[in-house]
């Protein structure tokens, strides 16, 4: 006898048609409701009713058939369909890979255009020594739909889902039940979470923009937010008749009663999962710190309007040794650039590169060419995208920022989800200079590249305590590039009456206030030039007799190799203290620093007892730079976090500008907050 459904359909015969796999599951039962509304639905399933759909739906027609059979592709009617949307899995490798080859196969038949395929976010995940097979097959899949569609011309739209929550879905369930045994859920769980709602939006957004000719074939990762496991069993629970929560006053009583042996098993549970997850891929998901994507279309997928996502550059060393909690409290899903590192063009005029690439790799690649950049950071782990974020400076008195040195930047706007690419001079390329927001991504750099010169870098001891603004400034100017730095204040002011023996020693010398200058050196003759950025006072030349033994030659300004050694060897030290000390710097014009360096000299013991750091900054033409228009001088102060309400309040006094991308002081009731 003729089916209700398939009556339906007969009267559904024109118009385009989706063919859906899955729709007896918990996400593909909602996402069939929702794109029934503006398509037909061929909804393929091995049993012979789909269970309950008919009633919500008429649009919906239903068709017995098994998909990892091929002869069994010939019962699918021969309607227009534009659409193949597989959700079905067997959890059986070979059946879901035989699946997919099949409805490949029907979409060459039949000339199918588009194809969209229900991955898992898995595939995102870093690989542990056990790869579960599962995880396995849906990397393959992908693969196979991929190279299917850009062979032959088709559309592929892969969804990437984390953990679904909503109405009769299984994670809903789960919660529901965890909710009972919360306490013994280690605290450093984490899974990422996303509504069905959102979900189902997405996908009927996307086959919305191939209709109209906007969309193109993509992967999108559907991740949410990322929260804890404890947690969200309470902020996510769905309410039911058969699994409802036991009220919080009688639950505490009840947890409190078995307290310790509460807090003996989920520790217990930590040390065991902990070291599981070292061998396993999927239960290493649940301690993801962040995603690490190693290619642009896998970068791209994290960013949409349905996911929490915040891009970092280099490993910042406080946050993979400590997430700051502003972090975990605003949910955010970190993805990294380092994957992201190729370096694809070098030649005279120009370097080409992606946003991930770091200092220490750019400098070592050029180096090899006889090329280097004109102005670069100390810190070589800083990536070429945050030297479009934030002012990365070096100390060089011609440029004052890497960003100065920058051709052209290839950008990727997370609102249109459209790639271009903005050269220098241009009103936009200006605008987005220190001011991409969360809005902007950045994805591959063109720099512009110097000849390798040699310099000769000399050091000249200043006296804290009597050295004036004017000395100091005088100082920073000084050779091609110069920095004046200062370990420990107390042991400046403590020596001030020593005899110099003391103060000469190796040990104590590189701490005390240091004038250091590079300047080019004259190959010929071996003798240093006089630089356009140098001054005429001879008096300000460095002193030889600070100098031990030979003049240090250098073809760079640091050497890389050991810069790198040296910051992750110290990375995990600085991250024991993150939670202590905060790195803040600030931005002055002449003026400005004349006065807060004789308030400093006088009340240097309030701001902290660590590294201070001069440089001058040349003016430059971004509106979101701190030197636009003017010079400056930029003052790292390292202090302890207790002092933030302190420096909240004193130092806009002194100067009104703060470097966004280190500790952001000026406001002491926020969330602690570094731009990463």
């Amino acid at each position: 006898m003729e089916s209700k459904k398939e009556r339906g359909g007969s009267e559904l015969s024109d118009g385009p048609w989706i063919l859906m796999t899955g729709g007896t599951g918990g996400i593909g039962a909602h996402l069939e409701e929702k794109l029934a509304l503006r398509y037909k639905i061929l909804s393929a399933s091995r049993s012979a009713s789909p269970g309950g759909i008919e009633e919500r739906n008429s649009r919906i027609v239903s068709v017995q058939v098994d998909l990892t059979d091929d002869k069994a592709l010939s019962k699918i009617p021969e309607k227009k369909i534009e659409w193949i949307v597989h959700l079905a899995t067997t959890y059986n490798v070979k059946k879901d890979k035989a699946m997919v080859a099949n409805l490949l196969r029907l979409a060459e038949e039949r000339n199918i255009p588009n194809i969209c395929f229900f991955s898992s976010w898995v595939v995102s995940f870093p690989s542990r020594l056990v790869m579960e097979p599962y995880l396995k097959m849906k990397g393959q899949c992908e693969n196979l739909i991929k190279d299917f569609c850009n062979k032959n011309g088709k559309h592929y739209f892969i969804v990437r889902p984390s953990v679904v929550i909503g109405e009769n879905l299984s994670w809903s369930r789960t919660l529901n039940r965890l909710w009972y045994v919360r306490q013994l859920i280690p605290r450093n769980m984490f899974r990422c979470w996303i509504s069905i709602d959102h979900v189902t939006a997405a996908v009927d957004h996307h086959l919305k923009a191939v209709e109209e000719k906007r969309g193109e074939s993509r992967v999108m990762q559907l991740l949410g937010e990322r929260e804890s496991l404890f947690h969200a069993t309470h902020t996510r629970t769905v309410s039911s008749t058969l699994w409802r929560p036991i009220q919080d006053d009688v639950a505490s009583i009840l947890l409190w009663l078995v307290a310790p042996l509460t807090f003996i098993f989920r520790m217990l549970m930590y040390m065991i999962l902990t070291v599981v997850s070292w061998f396993s891929t999927y239960l290493n998901s649940f301690y993801i710190q962040h995603f690490r994507p190693t290619d642009i279309e896998e970068f791209l997928s994290f960013f949409n309007s349905y996911n929490n996502c915040l891009v970092s550059g280099a490993e910042n060393m406080l946050l993979w040794h400590y997430t700051p909690p502003w972090i975990i409290e605003q949910k955010k899903i970190l993805v990294t650039t380092r994957g992201l590192n190729k370096i694809h063009k070098i030649t005279s005029e120009t370097v080409v590169c992606d946003a991930g690439v770091t200092m220490a790799e750019l400098l070592k690649a050029l180096k090899k060419e006889n090329l280097t950049i004109t102005t670069y950071p100390n810190y070589h782990n800083i990536s070429l995208g945050a030297c479009v974020a934030v002012p990365v400076h070096g100390h060089s008195h011609q440029f004052a920022t890497v960003a100065t040195l920058i051709n052209s930047i290839k950008v990727f706007d997370i609102d249109t989800q459209k790639c271009k690419v903005l050269k220098k001079g241009t009103k936009e390329f200006k605008n987005l200079i220190f001011n991409t927001n969360n809005n902007t991504l950045v994805l591959q750099v063109d720099i512009q590249p110097c000849p390798l010169e040699e310099f000769v870098k000399t050091r000249k001891r200043l006296d804290f305590v009597t050295s004036t603004p004017d000395v100091l400034i005088k100082n920073a100017k000084f050779g091609d590039s110069c920095e004046v730095r200062m370990y420990v204040p107390v042991l400046d002011v403590f020596l001030g009456s020593m005899p110099g023996v003391l103060k000469k020693t190796p040990m104590i010398k590189g701490l005390l206030l240091t004038a250091t200058v590079w300047n080019k050196r004259n190959k010929k003759g071996g003798g240093v030039v006089e630089s356009s950025g140098s001054l005429d006072e001879k008096s300000l030349r460095p002193d030889s007799s600070d100098v031990s033994g030979k003049l240090e030659i250098e073809k760079v300004k640091g050497d890389i190799n050991w810069k790198r050694y040296v910051e992750k060897s110290t990375k995990f030290l600085w991250s024991l203290g993150s939670k202590l000390i905060m790195n803040t710097e600030w931005f002055f014009t002449e003026e400005e620093f004349i006065v807060f360096w004789k308030y400093y000299q006088k009340n240097w013991w309030r701001f902290g007892w660590y590294k201070i750091l001069i440089r001058h900054c040349k003016a430059d033409e971004f509106p979101h730079s701190p030197c636009y228009q003017r010079n400056v001088y930029a003052i790292d102060i390292v202090a302890f976090r207790y002092q933030r309400k302190f420096l909240a309040d004193i130092m806009p006094k002194f100067s009104k500008t703060m470097h966004a991308g280190k500790f952001l002081c000026t406001d002491p009731d926020v969330i602690d907050k570094q731009d990463v």
